[in-house]
């Protein structure tokens, strides 16, 4: 393992380490390329050098047939059976390439021409068989009566004058009028030796281009050595001025260590008061609302109240009140009384603070948030509808969702009064939709400007007066919903307004 003291050394070897084996894979990957180049080549070679024995094979052919033709056509002295006497042995003289000549067998499989096998001539040859067995006469005469125009066929036969055998390429072309199967041939395995000088040559190339590889390689090592040994030196300098001023920055960090306590306890204490004054706020904001709500829930017995103590006013000045309408009077005014009694103990238990999760049914908690803000909405002219598809039970702080849902409503309400909006009307909606319970609060108050969709849940943001909103409604709502009781609350515009959606798991 390096350490501090050895980095020089890394600093040398490293470099010339890198060059060996930059080398060897280079000559590795030069040397596969050059082999599978020489394989490719080999086959393309072969692949040519078989085409060009083709062409040589049907041009010996064709010229064989066509010499038959104008003989027989020029004919005049001879009989044809001299005639074709005469075609015959001028055919057994032609010679082509190195090992090349013609042969004649007819379709009843007797041998008329060969310049090697003149003791067979005139024999019946069905039974001639090559190096592996094949009846290669019977195959030359059958397969050219299926292709009388031409066709190739492959055997073992032996060169002139050699005892092994090898691979060869024949031709083979029907002449009709006398029935004759016409054949030439070439060795195929004399392409080896064409491969072998290739592979000779490709070798000695790629052992030059080894030799050159290797050298430079070495020359490059010795340079870079030489230079890395240089640069070690210089870079061995530098690092220890780098280790003097690391020590310094050590000691000055310790010293700010030695700070940073204190700073971090300041810091979370200043977080704590943000905190507590942003909870005050919400809470402040929170009595406003409710405030506001006891008014509107107030107004109307109020005026009962009112009316009733104007009756039995009116009725006194005309001597009218007897005992029977003073007790119903009291009796009514005390009903009221209670009512506005026990409108003060629901806004109460409302707001008070959840201390646990408990499961509740979301019905309950919406049905709460409306009979709160209901008087309130009513008294603007809004119109609040409630379609709760389904009713299912979440795990959370049943008053605090509740809350939520009320913010939420009253949210709606304050925008829709502040923008004036025709027939204004406020729709809640709970579905269920794949595990979770939807919760969408949905005005016509033509939705949050754009601008404002991204800042919307941030603290301290509002689009409202300072007389009218602090800002932190949302917010709380927002974490109320995500932090306390894992779920989300999101907003999107719709067609006519905004769209406040709480998704929580049901």
């Amino acid at each position: 393992m390096f350490t501090e003291k050895n980095i020089p050394k890394l600093i040398i070897l490293a470099p010339i380490i890198t060059v060996i084996l930059i080398a060897f894979f280079n000559i590795y990957f030069f040397v596969k390329t050059q082999n599978n180049y020489f394989e490719e080549e080999s086959v393309w070679v072969e692949n040519e050098y078989i085409a060009k024995q083709k062409n040589i094979l049907k041009k010996e052919i064709d010229y064989i047939i066509n010499y038959i033709e104008f003989h027989v056509k020029r004919n005049k002295k001879l009989s044809k059976e001299e005639l074709k006497d005469e075609i015959l042995r001028y055919i057994e003289t032609i010679r082509y390439e190195k090992h090349g000549y013609i042969w004649v067998h007819d379709t009843s499989y007797y041998l008329r021409a060969h310049p090697f096998r003149k003791n067979k001539l005139n024999t019946y040859d069905i039974n001639l068989k090559d190096a592996v067995g094949s009846f290669i006469t019977k195959e030359f005469v059958n397969k050219t009566l299926k292709n009388p125009n031409g066709v190739f066929i492959e055997y073992y036969w032996q060169k002139p004058k050699e005892i092994h055998f090898s691979k060869k390429l024949g031709f083979f072309r029907l002449y009709k009028k006398y029935n004759w199967v016409i054949g030439a041939g070439l060795y195929i395995d004399d392409i080896q030796k064409s491969i072998l000088e290739n592979k000779r040559i490709l070798e000695e190339k790629i052992d030059k281009y080894i030799r050159i590889v290797v050298f430079i390689s070495f020359f490059v090592m010795v340079f870079i050595g030489f230079l890395s040994f240089i640069m070690s030196k210089k870079i061995t300098e530098v690092f220890n001025r780098y280790q003097e001023n690391v020590k310094k920055k050590e000691l000055l960090l310790e010293d700010m260590n030695k700070n940073l306590e204190i700073k971090v306890e300041v810091a979370i204490e200043e977080a704590k008061k943000k905190d507590r004054a942003m909870l005050h706020q919400s809470r402040l904001a929170r009595m406003g609302t409710m405030l506001s709500m006891i008014a509107h829930q107030w107004r109307q017995p109020l005026s009962e109240v009112a009316g009733i103590l104007m009756e039995l006013e009116t009725a006194s000045k005309f001597k009218e009140a007897d005992d029977k309408m003073i007790k119903e009077s009291v009796k009514e005014s005390n009903r009221l009384i209670q009512f506005m009694s026990y409108t003060i103990d629901d806004f109460r238990n409302f707001f008070k603070p959840d201390k646990k999760k408990v499961h509740f049914y979301i019905e309950d908690s919406c049905l709460e948030a409306i009979s709160l803000i209901a008087a309130s909405i009513k008294s603007y002219n809004i119109t609040l509808t409630a379609d709760i598809k389904c009713n299912y039970e979440i795990y959370g702080y049943k008053g605090e969702f509740a809350q939520v849902l009320l913010n939420l409503m009253s949210n709606a309400k304050d925008i829709l009064v502040q923008r004036e909006i025709e027939n204004p009307k406020i729709d809640l909606e709970v579905d269920y939709i794949d595990g979770y319970s939807i919760v969408r609060v949905i005005d016509n108050a033509k939705g949050v400007e754009k601008e404002f969709l991204e800042q919307i849940f941030e603290p301290y943001f509002t689009t409202k007066s300072s007389a009218k909103g602090t800002g932190l409604g949302l917010y709380m709502s927002k974490m109320i919903i995500e932090k306390n009781m894992g779920g989300e609350l999101s907003v999107e515009n719709t067609k006519d307004g905004a769209s406040f959606k709480v998704k929580i798991k049901a």
